[in-house]
């Protein structure tokens, strides 16, 4: 009988998965391919039927986390019947702590060492393209509640989305992470023209 095809797209998968357990313990700059295919138990060839080189499967392990991110997202920012400001909330919440993405956990755990510099600013240049849609939505929702008044919605998405990453590209600590947040949204929804009450970004 002929051998079974391993199907590629599992391959693929389980290369990025044992690339980001790599990385994690090495470092992405101390990772070599070889120390990826050896923790994936693949020869190093079948690693170039799938990746170009190690900068490709950085890029794909950024690409996994930032689909499972703006996934989680969009789950939270469509819930039905909230206000633009409700889903402003839900937004800044998601950013500081994705309690119900453990893959997400995982990767902003790695991408914030020092050492992870460059996966971190791979998943900053992929991840805010993605984002820029879901705040606008929010903006322009909040023009038409007429509790935000900017006179453009993309660049004001633009300064909102700056103000929670410079939170955030600061070194502000996870623990701090969630109070920064809160500080850096409320001057956002007072840029947005909303007037905030103290009960308003708790």
């Amino acid at each position: 009988m002929p051998r079974p095809r391993t199907d590629t797209t599992a391959r693929r998968a389980a290369l990025v998965t044992a690339a980001t357990a790599v990385f994690a313990d090495r470092g992405v700059a101390n990772t070599a391919v070889s120390d990826i295919v050896r923790a994936a138990g693949v020869a190093q060839g079948t690693f170039y039927l799938y990746f170009d080189s190690k900068d490709d499967i950085i890029v794909a392990a950024v690409e996994r986390v930032v689909e499972s991110m703006v996934n989680a997202m969009e789950e939270i920012l469509t819930a039905t019947g909230a206000t633009a400001v409700e889903r402003f909330l839900g937004f800044r919440d998601a950013l500081a702590g994705f309690e119900t993405n453990p893959a997400a956990v995982e990767m902003a755990e790695i991408v914030h060492r020092p050492e992870n510099r460059a996966l971190h600013d791979r998943l900053t240049e992929h991840l805010a393209p993605r984002l820029l849609p879901l705040v606008e939505s929010i903006v322009e929702q909040g023009m038409a509640e007429g509790v935000f008044d900017v006179p453009d919605p993309r660049a004001a998405s633009w300064f909102v989305l700056g103000g929670l990453q410079s939170a955030e590209l600061s070194g502000t600590s996870a623990e701090e992470l969630p109070a920064a947040l809160t500080a850096v949204t409320e001057l956002a929804l007072r840029a947005l023209g909303y007037s905030v009450s103290p009960s308003a970004t708790e």
